[in-house]
């Protein structure tokens, strides 16, 4: 089977399916192959599709429990035009808990390498953080794409090309004019979710999808204090590594609130977390990512 990938049906845009993303083809024992990737107008490779993909190989090698925790670090950029290879690493196998890493390689290099912990469950003390209280329902809130067109004449062309292409995945931002100003503290939030991931009722499959969607705008919320605009021409911004920790399991296609704050950037590095919550507000997963921001 040839190794490109463009001759499958593009996943992004309005008929994009995102279940398709999850489907992985077994090679032999603990080594997998994507047999999609979604649509680019360039070659990038999006990294929430390759940190999806690297956990769904991990749950394949899984016998009994749920995942709780990733941690994975973006090592080269990907293409969107060639497959990918998942090599499972059987780490520890015990009886609450078990452990997978996990090697994504591109043409012989790896591009990705993630961390994961499964947990088989079970009852314990409970809280969390409650869903902010002062968010409009997302009903009330325009889509991403109409924010853009509406602000397209103080925006970069690039960026306003960025947030309208939206792939896979519908997201209505809390603050649009947020886009256009300096605020301290650091912080972004805004409703998504994936409608296509109505397709499938397995939950596995929407845990790899939430980790897709994770992976959206939650960087770009260090530029919040600064002077400088997303996707803008005189910034190179890529993620360097990404952490997730699931709460509590929720589908996709369902709303979700991504509150995401800044605490630090410096050094050409920035940190940013993120909460996600349902709308009946369960805090449904955590994140933390750190960015390279170097100006050109």
């Amino acid at each position: 089977m040839t190794n490109e990938i463009r001759s499958n049906p593009p996943e992004g845009g309005p008929d994009g399916d995102a279940t398709r993303l999850t489907m992985l083809e077994e090679l032999d024992a603990d080594l997998f192959r994507n047999r999609f990737s979604e649509y680019e107008r360039s070659d990038h490779l999006f990294g929430g599709q390759v940190m999806a993909q690297s956990l769904g190989a991990a749950t394949a090698t899984i016998d009994e429990g749920v995942a709780h925790s990733l941690h994975g670090y973006f090592l080269r950029a990907g293409s969107a035009g060639q497959r990918i290879i998942f090599n499972v690493e059987r780490t520890r196998d015990g009886r609450s808990f078990a452990t997978r890493r996990v090697v994504a390689v591109q043409n012989g290099t790896p591009i990705f390498h993630l961390e994961c912990s499964f947990h088989r469950g079970e009852p314990g003390f409970a809280h969390q953080d409650p869903l902010p209280l002062d968010v409009p329902p997302p009903e009330d809130l325009e889509p991403m794409a109409a924010a853009a067109d509406r602000l397209a004449d103080r925006l970069p062309e690039n960026t306003v090309r960025v947030l309208k292409h939206l792939r896979l995945i519908e997201a209505r931002p809390v603050d649009p004019e947020q886009l256009l100003r300096q605020d301290r503290p650091a912080r972004r939030r805004f409703w998504l979710r994936i409608p296509s991931a109505a397709n499938s009722g397995d939950p596995a499959i929407h845990q790899q999808l939430l980790a897709y969607l994770s992976d959206y705008w939650l960087a770009g919320t260090t530029l919040v204090p600064h002077p400088i605009r997303m996707a803008g021409p005189e910034l190179f911004m890529a993620s360097l590594d990404h952490a997730m920790w699931f709460h509590t399991p929720h589908r996709v296609d369902d709303w979700l609130l991504y509150d995401c704050d800044s605490p630090w950037a410096g050094e050409g590095r920035g940190l940013a977390r993120g909460a996600l919550y349902a709308r009946d507000g369960r805090l449904v997963a955590s994140t933390a990512q750190e960015a390279l921001m170097r100006l050109r």
